[in-house]
């Protein structure tokens, strides 16, 4: 059992938490945890496509996903990492802001390239 790096949701104790876990091939785990609102934030920026919502905007706006099962696989890792990608980091005003973002993205490329799984767990 790997500890859970908190450092984004320090400060926001009480509301609601997301756990971003990778399991690497060998079973090992990063997990880190950030408040749901950094979350919120960013996918709220995210723009439907010509047949609706995708990757992680779909479960989101049907509050389905890691919404109902925890720890929830996230199936669709390389739509959900372009979707990621297409937000506009320079929109956030706060510094801590672009730091989760750019630390999800690298959490997602780093699955995607070394065929590993992401999880994400909702408290």
């Amino acid at each position: 059992m790997c500890e859970i790096d908190e450092r984004y949701y320090d400060g926001f104790e009480g509301e609601p938490e997301m756990i971003f876990t990778l399991v690497k091939i060998n079973g090992e785990k990063e997990e880190f945890g950030i408040w749901d609102g950094y979350f919120i934030r960013f996918i709220e920026k995210v723009e439907p496509k010509e047949n609706g919502w995708t990757g992680l905007a779909y479960y989101y706006h049907l509050d389905i996903g890691w919404f109902e099962e925890s720890p929830w696989l996230v199936e669709n890792l390389m739509e959900s990492y372009e979707q990621l990608k297409e937000i506009d980091i320079e929109s956030f005003e706060y510094y801590e802001e672009k730091e989760v973002l750019r630390k999800i993205i690298c959490l997602f490329k780093h699955a995607i390239d070394n065929g590993e799984k992401i999880y994400i767990s909702y408290e």
